[in-house]
């Protein structure tokens, strides 16, 4: 497997989780095995220290899992059965995980980095196969879609280009619902006038409705996280009732004080 303009530095998303699992799973082994030399002379506490530090890997490889168990098409409802919780327990606990990936461009590295997926892959294959001959050359490149189904890979490309479009669309907004968000705060702690705080939930309530707006269309740009685009649209669009609701109370209470002076 190599570089060309047929292999694109970025893979699909569903390959680019499944090295980001094999790379967490080599990083875990690598200092699993680091535990096995005995130090008599080592400070008192120090092998659960360590101990503790392999069950965080651990943790991170369960997210990095689940990550890639969703890019694959698992439901909560599955993965839930396997972790022996409840579909709702298990999103509480992972759909946050989920959410950054996605935020974050469902990439194994930046764009700006040297590495890639692809080289990863290439070198995690001779990590494997240099653990037991017996193991293949080509475990980890060999099960990815970009080896299997070649063909695909320009219909990837358009999703993912797709998809990042609506993201950059959707950063600029999430940023600006902070700022709004914190200007509201500032005004209520502050006891501003109805008449200034009702603007800026107006204003919130503009931004929720794009938000919602860009989480739909990402749905189909990214059907994989298809529920967790429809649950942060479901949120968006409750904060828009909330916000023009409260919003119409203080213009009323607005219009009403500014009738008695």
């Amino acid at each position: 497997m190599i570089d060309t303009p047929e292999m694109p530095r970025v893979l699909s998303p569903r390959d680019e989780a499944r090295v980001r699992f094999a790379l967490q799973a080599e990083r875990l082994g690598a200092e699993a095995f680091d535990l096995l030399p005995v130090d008599p002379s080592a400070a008192r506490g120090e092998r659960l220290r360590r101990a503790l530090d392999m069950k965080r890997l651990a943790d991170i490889l369960v997210q990095r899992a689940v990550v890639a168990e969703r890019e694959e098409g698992a439901t909560w409802t599955q993965l839930a059965d396997v972790a022996g919780i409840s579909k709702q327990a298990a999103h509480e606990r992972w759909a946050g995980d989920v959410t950054t990936w996605a935020t974050t461009g469902r990439s194994v590295f930046s764009p700006d980095s040297e590495n890639s997926a692809l080289k990863t892959a290439r070198r995690l294959d001779e990590v494997y196969a240099d653990q037991n001959p017996e193991h293949p050359a080509d475990a980890v490149s060999s099960g990815l879609d970009a080896v299997r189904f070649p063909g695909a890979i320009a219909a990837e490309a358009a999703r993912r280009e797709r998809a990042a479009g609506l993201h950059a669309r959707l950063a600029p907004l999430n940023d600006q619902l902070g700022t709004a968000y914190a200007e509201w705060t500032l005004l209520n702690d502050g006891g501003a006038r109805p008449k200034a705080r009702a603007a800026v939930l107006t204003r919130l309530a503009a931004l929720n409705e794009e938000v919602a707006a860009l989480h739909e269309e990402l749905t189909g740009a990214e059907p994989e996280l298809a529920d967790e685009h429809r649950s942060s649209a479901e949120r968006a669009r409750s904060s828009v009732a909330s916000n023009r609701e409260y919003a119409e109370l203080l213009a009323a209470k607005a219009e009403t004080e500014g009738m008695t002076k």
